[in-house]
């Protein structure tokens, strides 16, 4: 059976910034891990709307206004509606198609890999048919806690079938694990919560998944989304030659943080050269995918590293009005 090739792909930040200079202004000390600042979601902004513009270049970059594909795989932990598929109102911004089939994947940070993968056996099992896959998220947390820092926004897509493309899909691995009392958001809760019993659950996890045959070490770049010294260690332990450094710049965007990675990694990637997406959380999964620079065209328009350079910066203020926190008429919607 044929490889599925990522035929096109694109990346979508909020354009706000937060500096991590304002948490050190606003609580003495910013808690994440050596973020430099984070992308995150206006008032007017969420998962969904990034989502439709990652996917909207994507769409430009294959050379398609209107990009017929017959799937549609969502990976996210904080889409708007418990009930009600916000992947249907994806469909509807992109396409004025109706016979698209879409899944949505919540539940860990893992969800944005899962999607890719699910819609690449989607292809494998329907030859010739093409598969969208998302990642999109905008973890939040209450503004008092410390895991609140790091948390950003971001959305990546890819457009999966055969024929040629920007690179081609490789073996995957996954492992599940217990992750008592780290990132959790029970039903009906706005925000993640912690308890902050650190163990090594995520090491454990990289553990587990270096050692599957089915997962080829020696990958040239691992895409994690990870903050820089857990990216580094899992780099080492998977045998990949370096980690991305996305983090600094974007924070945890949760789902959306590996796939965005990946998004980087290719922008960047010569052509044979082999990366490792990766996302971690309640286990880990893993991805192997090989560049083979594609037709022209294909990472026309902003790269990662350009929507990481730019962006408005505001201050802490400004911050919490557009996540709502200061609004008694709205009420608290982080």
């Amino acid at each position: 059976m044929s490889a599925v090739s990522i035929l096109a792909y694109g990346a979508a930040l909020p354009r706000l910034r937060l500096p991590a200079s304002e948490y050190r202004n606003a609580w003495g000390g910013c808690a994440a891990s050596g973020p430099t600042q984070k992308a995150f979601c206006a008032y007017d902004e969420d998962p969904v709307t990034l989502a439709v513009a990652a996917a909207r270049l994507a769409c430009d970059r294959l050379g398609a206004g209107e990009l017929a594909f017959d799937a549609l795989y969502v990976g996210a932990t904080t889409l708007p509606y418990e009930e009600k598929p916000s992947s249907a109102s994806i469909v509807t911004a992109l396409t004025g198609r109706r016979g698209v089939r879409v899944v949505e994947l919540r539940g860990s940070p893992q969800a944005g890999l899962q999607a890719l993968v699910a819609a690449a056996e989607f292809c494998k099992a329907n030859p010739g048919r093409i598969a969208l896959a998302i990642a999109a998220d905008a973890p939040s947390a209450p503004p008092d806690m410390p895991y609140e820092h790091a948390l950003g926004a971001a959305a990546a897509a890819f457009v999966l079938g055969s024929g040629p493309g920007v690179a081609t899909l490789g073996a995957d691995a996954a492992c599940s694990l217990e992750t008592f009392g780290s990132r959790f958001r029970r039903l009906g809760a706005t925000g993640i919560a912690d308890l902050e019993l650190r163990t090594q659950e995520d090491a454990d996890a990289v553990a587990a998944l270096a050692g599957m045959e089915a997962l080829p070490r020696g990958a040239d770049v691992l895409a994690c989304g990870l903050p820089p010294r857990a990216g580094a260690a899992a780099a080492k332990r998977l045998g990949a030659a370096r980690a991305d450094a996305v983090w600094p710049r974007l924070g945890d965007a949760g789902t959306a943080s590996a796939a965005v990675a990946l998004a980087d990694a290719l922008d960047g990637a010569a052509p044979g050269q082999r990366l490792l997406a990766l996302a971690v959380g309640a286990g880990a999964i893993g991805v192997e995918v090989t560049a083979t620079g594609g037709p022209e065209g294909r990472r026309a328009g902003p790269s990662v590293a350009d929507l990481l350079g730019g962006g408005t910066p505001v201050d802490y203020v400004a911050y919490l009005r557009h996540r709502r926190v200061l609004s008694s008429r709205l009420g608290d919607t982080a």
